[in-house]
């Protein structure tokens, strides 16, 4: 009888091709399902102006080593390339401004430097660099919001001027609806310091920072995908794409055996109505509650050509303050002034810049537009952000592409599933790949242990019975 694991990875974005990959090198054999025809999630490119645009995640954020590792396991280390050092702005109803460098979420890490003053205005900056006398709050726990949090140790400025507009563009949520639960680096570093100012200082040190130090795969990170699917083939790895699991015990093609162990790689409400297919009583709420399937984004990418984005008026792009008159998006960036290798793709007059729409609450406002309305509001928007009013007839190629993002599960109403079946995603371990490559890697490692568990105690039990 084969002792030989078998593994069953549900979903094919990141966390599951991570997860399979992890599983396939620790010995098991593994199955991947994906219901969409292509691979790799929100990690997708689009043909524009005749060179790819990454139409998903853009990039990856270099904290914590883990996403780097997993590069280089896959031999791409010398494709790693890193943004223009131009700085980004944040655009509010009164002005558009550079932000502060450094901090984390918006954090300044220096509230009296020259950025800082500028966006927060004298008494702002120095409300915010009192913030490090306070005393330690002992209230904090990781169920405290980070708006909770801000407004208390660094004041109102702070928090509408900076810290809104980059958890807005980072993780789609207003700051009220984040907890530190599903901010780990900031709530340890803030543990850690007993105040924001230092936990900002220290996450910069250690580029640790949320939205801050990041890096991509040249040409766009469509490649990490290629390279992931490549290694599960070399591994093994059987891969089903195109194949919805409406049922866990229903789901193996050709009459094949049940996998041994399942992995669910899948958004929060994908996975609790496939455990609540499976056992009713695996779900683990007291009460059911009614989930919703995420916030829904749109991006939207514009090929411009324009000299006078030569200069890179709003550096490598831009945050959009809420409720800034006449600009419906909520982030802008200047793909071609941020990445060297994606300019050199293309002719030099032409400009590549994206847009997001979109905050956790509120469908995106292009979702009911037509491809031709939706581009020109970009225009408009763009035109706006940039301070540079951009011609039709400059627009060269446009995209466009909705997603759905998942966010991280409330600390309070835990998901547990039956033993033999793991969860991976940014909603189990948080957004960006920086937090769902090292917790898939870490779920797939914990199923195995498991399932190697079960079966040394299936063998002793054999053993007894003879």
């Amino acid at each position: 009888m084969s002792t030989r694991i078998t593994v069953a990875v549900v979903g094919g974005g990141i966390a599951g091709l991570v997860a399979a990959r992890e599983l396939a090198l620790g010995g098991a054999e593994v199955s991947l399902y994906e219901r969409a025809s292509e691979l790799g999630g929100r990690v997708r490119s689009t043909a524009l102006a005749g060179a790819p645009i990454d139409i998903g995640a853009e990039a990856f954020a270099t904290r914590g080593g883990a996403v780097m590792q997993l590069i280089e396991e896959l031999r791409l280390a010398s494709e790693v390339v890193r943004p223009e050092p131009l700085g980004s702005w944040v655009v509010t109803e009164e002005r558009s401004l550079p932000l502060p460098p450094g901090g984390a979420l918006g954090i300044p890490s220096a509230p009296l430097g020259r950025a800082s003053r500028r966006v927060l205005g004298t008494w702002g900056a120095l409300r915010a660099a009192l913030e490090p006398l306070l005393p330690r709050d002992r209230t904090v726990d990781r169920a405290t919001t980070l708006a909770d949090l801000v407004r208390r140790r660094l004041g109102e400025r702070v928090l509408d001027r900076l810290v809104r507009p980059v958890a807005l563009g980072v993780y789609s949520t207003a700051p009220e609806e984040l907890s530190l639960s599903r901010l780990r680096d900031l709530a340890e570093a803030y543990e850690r310091e007993g105040s924001l100012i230092r936990a900002a200082r220290s996450l910069r040190d250690s580029s640790s920072a949320a939205g801050g130090a990041v890096a991509a795969l040249r040409g766009g990170m469509a490649g990490l995908v290629t390279a992931l699917a490549a290694d599960l083939e070399r591994l093994g790895v059987s891969i089903h794409t195109g194949h919805s699991v409406e049922h866990l015990g229903t789901f193996a093609p050709d009459g094949a055996e049940p996998a041994d162990t399942i992995l669910l790689a899948t958004p929060e409400v994908t996975t609790r109505a496939l455990l609540a297919s499976s056992d009713a009583d695996s779900v683990g709420d007291d009460q059911p509650r009614e989930l919703q399937p995420g916030t829904r984004v749109e991006v939207i990418a514009l090929a411009i050509e324009d000299s006078r984005l030569d200069a890179a008026p709003r550096g490598t792009g831009a945050l959009v303050a809420p409720g800034t008159p006449g600009i419906a998006a909520k982030a802008l960036t200047h793909v071609t002034a941020k990445w060297a290798d994606r300019r050199a793709m293309r002719d030099s007059s032409v400009h590549v810049v994206r847009l997001s729409y979109g905050r956790a609450g509120s469908e995106p406002e292009t979702v009911a537009l037509s491809d031709a309305e939706a581009y020109e509001l970009a225009r408009q928007d763009a035109s706006r952000i940039l301070g540079v009013e951009l011609r039709a007839d400059a627009i060269r190629d446009a995209a466009r592409k909705i997603w759905v993002t998942s966010t991280a599960t409330d600390a309070n109403q835990p998901l547990t599933p039956q033993p033999g079946i793991g969860l991976a995603g940014d909603w189990v371990h948080g957004t960006g790949l920086a937090s769902v490559v090292p917790g898939a890697r870490q779920a797939a490692r914990a199923l195995l242990a498991e399932a190697q568990h079960t079966l040394n105690e299936s063998d002793e039990s054999q053993v007894r019975s003879t």
